[in-house]
């Protein structure tokens, strides 16, 4: 018995120290695998930031590693990359960057430059993070109002003076003859800064407005395949700053153009923020041809969807009534019809390089019954120094009627959604 015994033990014993060295095994297997990742994902942001360079940024096909040739499988869309640069040298303002994500996976369709001077392209601009942010800000701020505040649809607000400017009697919560209501439709779609300014002071905290702010990607690196700078967002060290960040009236909040179209991104996507991505895969260059890095789609919930589905009515209703009515004007009646179109603009002077910069963020996406696409989202950044050559939402409704006739036509996706 005692022997019996023995054996059992030596067994048990045998059989623990199997499963620890198979533990420790795939610990290592993890371990050796994470490391080749981050390996993959270094060597890519290196070559990456060694192609951005003054002109056309041509983005490398090849990554070399340890000796071996791997290629680079990107994300954008030539067609729809060469179609903007056409539009850019035809109307050549002081300096400009688009950007195209597909709303679906995040994916950069295009994301590229140009300035006026030599007429020449400076795709640089669509990765740097030194432009303020202005009214584009007003999405985020509206999130934060609806999650955090007291705020609904029928909520209304007083203001006295105009509501482009933003001066501290403004914000008093003082009555005379010149108060005038607003709601936060109309407030949002003619990008009104005194009712978002006192909406944030009595509603929310500066704290609330910080964290909705990074939920949004603020202050975070979106991107792991390339060296994103940050979009930066302060803590309000008062009532007038809070106001003022509230309403993107102010030269400290900075955003990229790639991240202004993730705002509207996030809105087309029900408040879930899509990470972008340039690179969607890394694969051997030999006859195995196997990915040996994948860019996965990355993803976080930024705000809920009954918040994200007013938003989507306020960015809308600024098409249509408000200061991007030009984008509902200038498309094709078909495709009016077929599209759920909507937009935030802006205009602050300051940033680098030195103008006024004209903004806009807009989601573009069908509107059929059961649609499950989500469409593209665009940012387009205008920097004017002397005068101007084209608003910002007249180019972001060239890029959307041509990506919708041209690069994914609605017929094609009206027999895909019905199938």
């Amino acid at each position: 018995m005692k022997v019996l015994k023995n054996k059992l033990l030596v067994i048990a014993l045998g059989v623990v120290a199997l499963v620890a060295f198979v533990f420790s095994l795939e610990s290592y297997q993890k371990t050796a695998e994470l490391e080749e990742r981050v390996e993959f994902q270094t060597e890519l942001r290196n070559v990456i930031d060694d192609a951005f360079k003054p002109g056309v940024v041509n983005f490398p096909e090849k990554l070399n590693v340890d000796g071996n040739s791997y290629s680079i499988n990107y994300s954008v869309n030539q067609d729809l990359t060469d179609h903007i640069r056409k539009l850019l040298k035809r109307y050549r303002p002081d300096y400009t960057a688009v950007v195209v994500i597909d709303n679906n996976n995040g994916n950069i369709l295009s994301a590229i430059g140009h300035q006026r001077q030599n007429n020449q392209a400076n795709d640089v601009l669509a990765f740097t993070s030194t432009h303020p942010s202005a009214s584009l800000f007003k999405i985020v701020t509206s999130a934060s109002l609806l999650d955090n505040g007291s705020i609904t649809e029928d909520s209304r607000f007083k203001y006295r003076g105009k509501g482009t400017t933003l001066y501290k009697y403004q914000l008093k919560n003082k009555e005379s003859r010149w108060t005038r209501t607003q709601d936060l439709k109309s407030a949002f779609a003619h990008s009104n800064n005194v009712v978002f300014g006192k909406a944030a002071i009595n509603n929310i905290s500066s704290e609330d407005l910080f964290q909705m702010a990074e939920r949004f990607g603020f202050n975070e690196d979106l991107m792991v395949d390339v060296n994103l700078s940050k979009s930066r967002f302060l803590h309000a060290h008062s009532d007038y700053h809070l106001a003022e960040l509230a309403s993107g009236f102010n030269k400290d909040t900075l955003i990229s153009p790639i991240h202004g179209a993730v705002l509207a991104s996030v809105v087309a996507n029900e408040g879930t923020l899509i990470y972008p991505r340039l690179v969607l895969d890394i694969s051997s260059t030999d006859e195995k041809n196997e990915v040996v890095w994948n860019n996965t789609i990355r993803k976080k919930e930024v705000f809920t969807q009954e918040s994200a589905q007013y938003i989507e009515e306020l960015m809308e209703y600024t098409v249509k009534r408000g200061t991007a009515r030009r984008l509902e004007r200038g498309l094709p009646y078909k495709l009016r019809r077929d599209l759920a179109v909507g937009a935030k603009t802006g205009s602050i002077t300051g940033g680098i390089p030195e103008g006024k910069r004209d903004w806009v963020s807009v989601f573009a996406k069908p509107n059929y019954k059961g649609a499950k696409d989500k469409g593209i989202s665009i940012c387009v950044m205008i920097v004017n120094q002397k005068k101007w050559y084209i608003k910002s939402t007249l180019l972001a409704e060239k890029i959307i009627e041509y990506y919708y006739k041209t690069v994914s036509p609605l017929n094609e996706i009206a027999s895909l959604t019905s199938n």
